[in-house]
Order: C-alpha cells, then sequence, then structure tokens
C-alpha cells in the first residue's frame, strides 16, 4: 500500500508543479535579483554564476511547455481517456451563443501525444472544441503543454471535471473501465488511489457498463435524480429481470417515486423468483393406460387451466398410425358435440 502512496504523491507534486507559470517562475527570479543587488551582489542579469541553479533553471525553460496559442480545429483531437463521456447539446448550443457574444474567455488545455503525429490531443475543452466545430470557426486559443503521459492526459481532465461539477458517475463508468482495459492503471486499487476513490466504489461504479449505453446516456441526463445507489440497484434489476423492467424502475425513480430502499427491494424480489424459477402447474386429475397383462402404456392428465396432455409409450410403428386414427376420431366426435360455450350438450 505505501507503493501506492508513493505513486499518488508524485502525481500530486507533478501536477501542482506543472500549475506554476512560466511568468510565475520569472517573477520569482526578479525577487531574487533584487535581494541580491540590495545585498552588494554583481548583477545576475550580466552574469549566471551568481544565479542559484532553480533560477536559471526556471529563466532557461522553454515557454513551449507552457504556451497559449491559436491552433486550427481541424488539428484538434479528442482525449483517448476523456472522463466525460456524456455532453448535453443544448450546453454546447449555448456555449457557441457565448462565444459569439463574449468570444473564447478560456482557452483549451491540449497536448501532443506520439500516437497523434501533427496533432493537438485535449486535455480539458472538449465542449469548448464541439462548439467552436458547430460554430464553424477555424482556429481556437489553446495553452499547449508538452509531455504529457496517459495518466496526466486522464487526471488532469478528471480533477477538472470535478472542480467544475460537471462528471457523473457514470462517465467515471465507461472512462475508468478505459483506463483498466489500456493497462493505464495496472487494477481498480491503483487507479482508486490515483483518483481518491474506495477500490470496492471503484468496482461498483465500473458495473454500470454492463448496462445499455441509452440507459446510462438517460440516467446522465437526469444526474439531479438518479445516484449510484438508483443506478447499481437498477444494474441488478436489468441482470435478473431484463430492459423492460429495469426502465420501468428508472422511471419510477426519475418522477421521484422510487428510493434506494424500495429498488433494493425490487432487486432482491427479481433474485428470488429467479432462483425460484418458473411456477409449475400441477395437474389435477390423471387417467393411466395398461396392457391386459399390466405393463403401463401411458397416461392422460387434465389440468384446471383447461389443457390435457396425453403420454403414451410401447407403441409399435405399425400401429401408431392406426392408434392415431382412432384417437382423433373420439375427438372429432366429443368437439361435435360441444356448444359455444364450449362445453358439452
Amino acid at each position: 500500500m505505501a507503493a501506492k502512496l508513493n505513486f499518488t504523491s508524485k502525481v500530486r507534486a507533478g501536477m501542482a508543479a506543472e500549475r506554476v507559470s512560466a511568468g510565475e517562475r520569472l517573477a520569482e527570479a526578479d525577487v531574487v535579483n533584487i535581494a541580491q543587488r540590495d545585498a552588494g551582489a554583481p548583477n545576475v542579469a550580466d552574469t549566471s554564476a551568481a544565479q542559484p541553479a532553480e533560477v536559471i533553471e526556471a529563466l532557461e525553460a522553454p515557454l513551449s511547455l507552457h504556451a497559449v496559442r491559436k491552433i486550427s480545429v481541424e488539428d484538434v483531437v479528442s482525449n483517448p481517456y476523456n472522463p466525460r463521456a456524456f455532453y448535453s447539446a443544448e450546453t454546447i448550443d449555448e456555449l457557441a451563443e457565448s462565444f459569439a457574444t463574449q468570444g473564447q474567455i478560456t482557452p483549451i488545455l491540449v497536448t501532443r501525444l506520439a500516437a497523434f503525429p501533427g496533432q493537438y490531443v485535449i486535455v480539458d475543452g472538449e465542449r469548448r472544441i464541439r462548439a467552436a466545430r458547430s460554430r464553424g470557426d477555424k482556429f481556437i486559443d489553446a495553452d499547449v503543454r508538452e509531455g504529457l503521459d496517459n495518466q496526466n492526459l486522464y487526471l488532469r481532465a478528471y480533477h477538472a471535471n470535478k472542480e467544475r461539477e460537471e462528471q457523473t458517475v457514470f462517465d467515471d463508468a465507461l472512462a475508468w473501465k478505459k483506463l483498466l482495459d489500456d493497462r493505464v492503471y495496472v487494477d481498480q486499487v491503483e487507479l482508486g488511489v490515483a483518483v481518491g476513490e474506495d477500490p470496492k466504489h471503484i468496482s461498483k461504479v465500473i458495473a454500470l457498463t454492463s448496462l445499455p449505453p441509452y440507459l446510462l446516456q438517460r440516467m446522465a441526463q437526469n444526474r439531479k435524480d438518479v445516484g449510484l445507489g438508483h443506478a447499481y440497484n437498477i444494474k441488478l434489476i436489468f441482470d435478473r429481470a431484463g430492459a423492460t423492467v429495469a426502465e420501468h424502475w428508472l422511471q419510477q425513480v426519475v418522477e421521484g417515486k422510487a428510493s434506494v430502499r424500495k429498488l433494493e427491494a425490487a432487486a432482491s424480489a427479481e433474485a428470488g423468483a429467479r432462483s425460484v424459477g418458473p411456477r409449475r402447474t400441477h395437474y389435477q386429475s390423471r387417467v393411466q393406460f395398461n396392457r391386459p397383462d399390466g405393463v403401463a402404456l401411458g397416461e392422460l392428465k387434465l389440468f384446471g387451466d383447461g389443457r390435457a396432455e396425453l403420454s403414451l409409450k410401447g407403441i409399435a410403428p405399425s400401429d401408431q398410425q392406426r392408434l392415431a386414427e382412432r384417437v382423433k376420431a373420439v375427438i372429432e366426435q366429443w368437439a361435435s358435440e360441444m356448444d359455444t360455450t364450449g362445453t358439452t350438450t
């Protein structure tokens, strides 16, 4: 477990360090220069020998590590580990209208990956790029960060969405499954440490991916009413009773008519019904048939729901057709005596 905590500490420390902009580092260098000048030290602007190593590194750090520029919309591709999967068309339209009246206020955050040569991969800003595309914009303001790996690609976007309260457990379900499938994280324990969640929570959320996409989409659209407790129990109901029953209970949740406890009871009931299996209907009476020597030939079972089942065995092939004709004649004669109510006269 200690190794997992060290891993998380390194990720968080790295993210904190990258939040320091080039301008902030230059300001720090200016403070050092002023202090050294007041102390009678040589002008550090004229010689690097008097500067601390970390100040030299800050001054010489390439601006390409953190630079805002205009990039072509056509060169932007979505984050392969985007923590969000569900977007509202209405919010995209609203953002596009905001672009028209106020312009783009916040640049998108992008990086470069070897898997996408010549393109910029979105870290944060999928809604903004969708709004720009809907308007037909050719360029978009972007904060370009170099050197991000797949884990940073996910974690930066994940925390940004969490801070804006845009992230849902339904987005997490799809994103976490992909992260584990692609081995970005070894297992649910490592992923849980990275995102600050218990592995049991991770497991329950990922279990939602067994639901049909349209059900997840509807849950995400009603995220104010549908929490993880609701969703997980609907998933259990879906597994045990099918889509129609699951849709019914989801509608009950959306309408405010079903609590988590009520869903738990419904899921338990479906589990009980499944373990018992279909109920058998017992016959009310039966007639057994035997040969003169006592060997059993079969039986006729009569059921309360109006059914009758004839089962015979040991009939020679040469006798089967003759028996069938006689049975048919008896049934036809009996049917001819029935009136319109279905009873014999």
